[in-house]
């Protein structure tokens, strides 16, 4: 009777220390896929923050190329502007030239 006490108990000890290592394996399989699911979503989180950058560098170079060629069409403008009101004194500018000739 004492022996199968005995028997009982080392039977619940060995089950209970296999279990214990059922646990163990299965919380070492978690953390290994918790691991992995970290590392792909950091990957994911890197590869969009990268795709965000470039896109807003791509946004800034395409905004920075359109205000240099509206800057470079203003000064086309006042280049222009200058020309013609320079043109429209040509008039004056000779009368003054030959009235002060023929003084």
């Amino acid at each position: 009777m004492v022996y199968d006490m005995i028997k009982t108990v080392l039977q619940a000890e060995q089950l209970a220390r296999q279990s214990e290592e059922e646990a163990r394996q299965q919380a070492q399989a978690i953390l290994e896929s918790a691991r992995e699911t970290a590392a792909s979503l950091e990957e994911a989180a890197l590869s969009q923050a990268q795709n965000e950058a470039k896109l807003i560098l791509s946004e800034a170079q395409y905004t920075a190329d359109g205000l240099l060629k509206q800057a470079n069409k203003l000064a086309d403008l006042r280049e222009k502007k200058v020309i013609a009101d320079t043109e429209k004194r040509y008039d004056e500018a000779i009368r003054l030239v030959l009235d002060h000739l023929t003084d």
